[in-house]
């Protein structure tokens, strides 16, 4: 059913001044017994959709409900807004619309969503009921008000539901309560169902159809085309077998054609590769079609196999209340990796990426999300210049996390999307927007210029394709064959494959040859964070080009900055972050040194270690505790004392145990505490809460030193002087200067500051006003205290 077609004729039926079958006198009574709101019942708010002309909306509305009305024909809304005092009246498509938007402003959602004779009008009814579930609160209830198949003739099946497609209705939620009302069935419908999607196979099939070609078309919104299959108790994909002699493109054609009526050419469609499993004991073997250019719209052709065609937004899928069939599941995990959590394995070979263009659908909720974030974006200072708010305007960052809901994709957040099996930490993930946002500023992206990107996903290196624009060069290195396969993917149904192009391959060493410019990279951005910077980076940097990248000092992560200025790199702007590890020859080893058996760990980080033997003797003897007298406030960054303690302490290291265990050492919540050894004795930092805003504002902290051993005194002294030296000349006041050198540079050619040795290079810290003379800050931002979980 055409959709603009149904909106047209229902605009002509309601201009012309014809009416909707009133409510009856049993719809109201049951309405009045099932929905009344209690007494007592604060601003509940209600949805009416496809309104009519407002005699429901209106019953609500004198029930207490605040109601908002929502129809597809223009003529109802405005029929509605005339005769409906106090009802709020939104026109909008119920097929294509962003339903998502009529969410209450308010916390939680609506108490009541009611639909009334039109569940059966529309095309999409699953995807629909699935998207207006998501605008209930809590404890909200749907009522589904349709005409019954039984109770009325053949030629009025179109405006009816039977009792199959009721009770289909039925299986996305928990708790339903079923009224018969004359020829009208009313369904209350209660807490919408979130578990994963189940896969099933069909009954044992004929040999001759084991080699077959999976239909994956998507419509210009975006949703993925699936058919119910009620013999089988399946949704599936447009599929069938291969005849013999028939290029697979053909067969994705007529089987598109002979299934759902949709017209297409052999040369718009895009084979992905090959399937391979098992079932009933049978090889299967199944073709995987991509296609997006077709004409026509999905009709039932084959009724005794699918009986309806409906449009599905691809995550929506991943919480279907029925069965997937498991070779349909196998088919979208291709299009979309990550999509569908445990899908039964199958073997897949994948075709090189073919030349057939995709056209890009999403619907009108992302685009509305999208402009939201870069709005907040702009607000808070991220996106300061209109080429950054472009870029990020016009890449569809859910594209890129498929695993996730529209509104998820576009929180300022971090998205993990891959995760360590045995610690289940994240080791991929999509950065958040505003930590992007700074890094792409620092690099100085112009129009033209060549960049190299290590660690992929692929919306950040779109973010550098839109600035950099169509003479300028992306390539995106990838050292995880899954990230790289998702990422391969996400840019060809993005249109971005012929823009950025995608490397499998460890990124500490560069980019390949045949790919470097002859000048160099003007940009290198790395979006993992690196315990060193690589000599292969600052040999592909060309002159005066820039290099950002989450660098680790001491343990601590910060996203530099830096500046070719051959042969050193010097940091521009500096600011705290935190993104996943880098895999690969940069992979370093968190693993702290027991000391003992106490339970206590020490990790040197970039110190060199020294024995800690009779440290554990040391701790159970017990120590000294002295209060610096220097406070902070709950909240209060602390990036520079992190990053002075670990650079101009002489053995800094992090001690590591479990807070909650009773234990001499007073280890804050957080993970480890700064600390150092001298000899067989050590000092770390603790805090103790002195002061508490009962009101809830910030509690204000003091810094105190614990100290261990024979020389713990004078540990904790040193430690103790080193707070106090941050509190009087650094504190809020100055941001160090990073000079990276090659390492074997000689000590005679660093300049004034503490060295952190790498294997790579020699990173020189510089202070104002200590090895460099007192001016501005270098490169202090807005980003303070943020971080990025990339």
């Amino acid at each position: 059913m055409s959709t603009t077609h149904t909106a047209q004729d229902w605009h002509a039926h309601y201009a012309a001044g014809r009416d909707f079958r009133p409510l009856s006198d049993t719809e109201k009574t049951i309405l009045t017994k099932h929905l009344t709101l209690p007494e007592d019942a604060q601003a509940a708010r209600a949805l009416d959709v496809a309104c009519g002309t407002g005699e429901l909306a209106r019953f609500l509305a004198a029930a207490g409900y605040q109601v908002d009305a929502v129809d597809w024909a223009q003529s109802a809304v405005d029929r509605t807004s005339a005769a409906s005092a106090g009802v709020s009246c939104h026109h909008l498509d119920l097929t294509s619309g962003d339903l998502s938007a009529l969410a209450p402003a308010a916390t939680g959602g609506y108490r009541l969503i009611t639909m009334r004779r039109a569940l059966a009008h529309l095309p999409d009814r699953t995807r629909t009921v699935a998207e207006l579930a998501a605008l209930l609160d809590e404890d909200g209830t749907l009522c589904v008000i349709t005409p019954h198949a039984d109770h009325h003739p053949e030629e009025l099946r179109g405006i009816c539901l039977d009792d199959t497609e009721i009770d289909l209705l039925a299986d996305g939620w928990q708790h339903t309560e079923r009224i018969e009302a004359g020829d009208l069935t009313v369904l209350l419908l209660r807490g919408p169902k979130t578990d994963p999607v189940a896969y099933s196979e069909k009954r044992t099939p004929k040999p001759s159809a084991m080699a077959g070609v999976a239909v994956v078309v998507t419509n210009d919104r975006g949703q993925v085309l699936l058919g119910w299959n009620p013999s089988r108790i399946v949704w599936e994909l447009p599929a069938g077998k291969v005849e013999p002699g028939e290029a697979f493109e053909a067969t994705a054609v007529r089987e598109l054609a002979e299934e759902a009526g949709l017209q297409a050419r052999p040369d718009s469609v895009l084979l992905l590769g090959t399937l391979c499993d098992s079932t009933h004991g049978f090889t299967r073997v199944t073709e995987i079609a991509r296609l997006t250019d077709y004409t026509g719209e999905p009709t039932v052709r084959e009724p005794e196999l699918i009986t309806r065609w409906e449009w599905h937004s691809p995550f929506a899928v991943r919480n279907l209340p029925q069965p997937l069939f498991t070779a349909s599941a196998q088919a979208l995990n291709v299009v979309w990796p990550g999509l569908l959590p445990d899908v039964p394995p199958a073997h897949h070979t994948p075709r090189p990426t073919g030349d057939v263009p995709l056209k890009f659908g999403e619907p009108a909720a992302a685009l509305r999300l999208r402009e939201q974030l870069v709005q907040d974006l702009t607000e808070a200072g991220w996106t300061d210049t209109p080429e950054l708010r472009a870029a990020f305007s016009v890449v569809p960052r859910q594209a890129f996390l498929p695993e996730q809901s529209l509104a998820r994709a576009y929180v300022n957040e971090a998205v993990a999307t891959v995760f360590d099996e045995d610690s289940g930490r994240s080791m991929s993930s999509v950065s958040q927007p505003e930590m992007q946002a700074v890094m792409l500023r620092r690099a100085h992206l112009r129009p033209g210029a060549h960049v190299l990107e290590i660690g992929g996903g692929g919306y950040n290196a779109c973010l550098i394709a839109e600035l950099v624009g169509p003479q300028g060069s992306v390539v995106c290195m990838e050292i995880d064959p899954y990230v790289h396969a998702r990422t391969e993917r996400f840019l060809a149904e993005t249109g971005y494959a012929k823009r950025v192009r995608a490397v499998l391959g460890d990124g500490t060493g560069g980019a390949p040859g045949d790919l470097l410019p002859a000048d160099g990279f003007d940009a290198i951005i790395v979006t993992v964070a690196s315990n060193d910077v690589a000599r292969y980076w600052t040999n592909q940097l060309a002159q005066v080009g820039h290099l950002v990248m989450p660098l680790r000092i001491g343990g601590f992560t910060r996203a530099v900055g830096l500046r070719n200025e051959d042969p050193t790199l010097v940091s521009t702007e500096i600011s705290p972050c935190g993104f996943v590890p880098m895999q690969g020859a940069g992979q370093w080893d968190e693993t702290p040194a027991p000391i003992g058996d106490t339970g206590y760990g020490i990790r040197w980080e970039d110190t060199p270690p020294t024995a800690l033997d009779g440290l554990d003797r040391a701790l159970a003897s017990g120590g000294v505790e002295l209060w610096t007298g220097v406070t902070v406030r709950g909240g209060e960054t602390l990036e520079d004392l992190q990053l002075w303690l670990a650079t101009s302490l002489s053995g800094f290291c992090r001690m590591e145990g479990d807070p909650d265990r009773p234990g001499p050492v007073r280890l804050p919540k957080r993970s480890g505490a700064e600390a150092i050894v001298l000899g067989r004795s050590l000092a770390c930092l603790m805090t103790k809460r002195r002061e508490h805003d009962e009101a809830g504002g910030p509690s204000t902290w003091e810094f105190g030193v614990q100290g261990f051993g024979p020389d713990g005194k004078a540990a904790a002294d040193t430690l103790a002087a080193a707070v106090h030296t941050w509190d009087r000349d650094l504190r809020g006041r100055a941001t160090p200067r990073l000079t990276v050198m090659p390492a074997g540079t000689p000590d005679s050619a660093l300049p004034a500051g503490d060295v952190v040795e790498k294997n790579d290079c020699r990173i020189v810290v510089s202070w104002p006003g200590r090895d460099e003379a007192p001016g501005p800050a270098v490169g202090r931002n807005t980003a303070e205290g943020r971080s990025d979980e990339q």
